[in-house]
């Protein structure tokens, strides 16, 4: 294999590779690249096993060819080499070096057999569609928040993206719980979109295909009930699916919350954060005391030190006392893309739903606390 590429198109086709190869494998090649040399092109591959990243980029191609190197090392060393500089890339030694030069710097780097790097970009049947960006980016960015920590429930770690008919209207939505909160986002089913499986994205794949969507207009998906797989311009991404049936999500969100109360995202947040410094340090328990036109927002501790403070606000409904995690008040705050957020409460122990006004498309809920 002998190419030339430019610095900067190496550098774009290796972008998504470090977060994706395993920093610490017991398998040695899943901590390498594949460079695949074709014709006027190099083809950049990366895997752990559960998702794959593909990368192409136009390069003067001298003779083909393929191996795999360090992709960590290799994507630092592209780094640090100054833009408008020609990386040309060589194995040698019988294949079991691959020669980088760059201007006058040169490296040369241990290979391993192209052969034992694992091949997952095959996707088998599925459903294809083609959305903006932009959608993908929301119904991923709203829900992920929500997502468990907890490995031993693998299927609350992921997104569950799946099509369900909204007032006899197909509809793609993805929704995410950690048992203690829950987010919910949607969107007008793309065209073709209708018949496709429901799937449980894993947690990398979240991240990867956010950072996809944020550098190109449109993402082409392709949806089994095994793997899913983005095609944006010059970037590949497939990832296997978790493996389980997500929980009847539709259980938790209420239906007949009707004590309603409006406030100003902004200093609600605010005050959240500053009462919330004296709350518990493992609960972190905040008070709400809803009243006419106020929010009275309180938390104390073993210490027996107290906060409180008062926020303007719109209540309708009877007086109520009610405790919430501050850091799931947060984590939904930061959500809500308007100047206020609705909350709905049922009474003191039952599920709060909430809501941005300006966006009809999501839902949150949250479990309240004994205060």
């Amino acid at each position: 294999m002998k190419l030339s590429i430019s610095r900067e198109t190496l550098f774009r086709a290796l972008r998504h590779m470090s977060s994706v190869v395993e920093k610490r494998s017991s398998i040695a090649i899943l901590g390498n690249v594949r460079l695949s040399a074709g014709k006027n092109q190099l083809e950049t591959t990366a895997t752990d096993n559960d998702l794959a990243v593909q990368g192409v980029a136009e390069a003067f191609v001298d003779s083909t060819g393929t191996t795999t190197v360090g992709a960590l090392k290799l994507f630092e060393i592209i780094s640090k080499i100054p833009e408008g500089v020609m990386v040309n890339l060589e194995t040698t030694e019988g294949g079991s070096r691959l020669a980088l030069t760059a201007g006058k710097a040169k490296f040369s780097l241990a290979t391993l057999n192209a052969d034992a790097f694992p091949d997952m970009t095959k996707v088998d049947g599925g459903v294809t569609f083609t959305l903006p960006s932009a959608e993908l980016k929301k119904l991923l960015d709203k829900v992920q928040f929500a997502a468990s920590a907890d490995e031993t429930r693998a299927y609350l770690t992921g997104v569950y993206l799946h099509v369900v008919e909204v007032d006899g209207t197909p509809t793609l939505r993805t929704v995410a719980t950690d048992g203690h909160r829950l987010a919910k986002a949607e969107i007008a089913c793309p065209d073709a979109a209708e018949e496709m499986p429901s799937v449980i994205l894993p947690r990398k794949c979240v991240t990867e295909l956010k950072k996809l969507a944020d550098e190109s207009k449109e993402i082409k998906l392709t949806v089994s009930d095994k793997k899913i797989q983005a095609e944006a311009t010059d970037i590949t991404l497939t990832s296997k699916v978790i493996d389980a049936t997500y929980p009847d999500y539709d259980r938790v969100i209420p239906k007949d919350n009707n004590s309603q109360l409006t406030v100003a995202r902004k200093s609600l947040l605010q005050a959240v954060d500053r009462v919330s410094i004296l709350s518990h340090e493992k609960t972190r328990s905040v008070r709400f005391g809803v009243i006419d036109n106020a929010l009275a927002l309180s938390a104390n501790n073993p210490d027996q030190e107290n906060a409180s403070e008062e926020v303007k606000a719109d209540y309708k409904g009877p007086e109520m006392e009610i405790g919430f995690n501050a850091r799931y008040l947060a984590d939904i705050g930061t959500q809500v893309s308007g100047d206020d957020m609705t909350f709905f409460f049922k009474d003191a122990s039952s599920p709060v739903m909430v809501k941005d006004p300006t966006d009809g498309s999501t839902t949150f809920v949250v479990m309240p606390m004994r205060v």
